[in-house]
């Protein structure tokens, strides 16, 4: 076992994001990198984050970095972490919160509408 492994990390891998959910954050990547400093929601992020997580975020030199390092780890943290990003940006950012629940509520209304579409045709 190398340096860096844990049964955290190999399970966090395969257990990933929703995709929807991955596309939200890609989509609003740029606001979430102009609007939050990621150190103050990490406290709220301990059940989908590991210790060395926490770390190389902390450890990056500007918000941005930190923004950056938050938003390539969270995917990788389970179908669950999305909801947990979003509840602790309600308190830190609240107007985050609302523009990611809301871009995820239009994709499961898309969602809704391809499927109706196809189940009549």
């Amino acid at each position: 076992m190398g340096k860096g492994f844990s049964l955290e990390r190999l399970v966090s891998d395969y257990c990933e994001m929703e995709q929807k959910h991955r596309t939200i954050l890609r989509h609003h990547w740029s606001n979430i990198r102009q609007n939050l400093e990621p150190k103050n929601i990490l406290p709220k992020l301990v059940t989908v984050l590991i210790e060395t997580d926490e770390q190389e975020i902390k450890a990056q030199p500007t918000i941005h970095d930190r923004c950056d390092k938050l938003l390539e780890i969270l995917p990788r943290r389970g179908p669950n972490a999305f909801k947990v990003f979003v509840d602790a940006l309600k308190e830190e950012a609240p107007f985050l919160a609302s523009d990611l629940i809301e871009s995820g509520n239009k994709e499961e209304r898309n969602q809704s509408s391809a499927l109706m579409y196809w189940s009549i045709n």
